[in-house]
């Protein structure tokens, strides 16, 4: 049997739209699978061990490079909205070499490992058409406490994450505590 078998792969239900799956997210981020998780955190202190201390914008940086490299962007099915908590994403990069994820698993997961940083994180969602209120993406968000600056955090707009924000129409946030 392999190793990720143990652990709850993910949350499945009918998408019922973003609200519901930002709470979802919310419950995973601050729960045992979550901030509180030691699996979790090994993997945080990977991956900012060779930050120098207090550079807190580098070591946001280093979690957001780490996810865009070790989390390849995969849709939902159609009608499922479908949720791996954190824990699951570090078991699947430490034994796989990687996760499949969509976009509000890549913002969870950002979002989790910055808060075990001690990192105040949120969660935006987004949208990009005419209507107000239709929300097709998510990002996390963290405050960098040195210049007390939001930095936008999103693996799925890579490079064009300027170009992303500017196409905004409609977007809320979250806070992560």
């Amino acid at each position: 049997m392999n190793q990720l078998s143990s652990s709850p792969p993910h949350t499945i239900r009918p998408f019922r739209g973003p609200v519901t799956t930002v709470e979802t997210m919310l419950a995973h981020i601050r729960g045992p699978r979550g901030e509180r998780s030691l699996k979790v955190r090994a993997l945080t202190e990977q991956v900012v061990r060779n930050v120098q201390p207090k550079d807190y914008l580098s070591e946001i940086l280093a979690i957001r490079n780490f996810v865009a490299e070790k989390c390849r962007y995969l849709n939902d099915p159609l009608t499922t909205e479908w949720v791996k908590d954190p824990e699951r994403i570090a078991d699947e990069i430490t034994t796989l070499g990687s996760s499949l994820c969509d976009c509000d698993e890549m913002a969870q997961m950002i979002a989790t490992m910055a808060r075990q940083c001690g990192r105040e994180a949120e969660l935006v969602i987004v949208g990009f058409g005419p209507q107000k209120d239709s929300f097709s993406h998510v990002f996390a968000r963290v405050l960098e406490p040195k210049t007390n600056r939001w930095i936008v955090t999103d693996p799925v707009a890579g490079s064009d994450e300027a170009k992303m924000l500017r196409r905004v129409t409609t977007y809320r946030v979250w806070r992560t505590d």
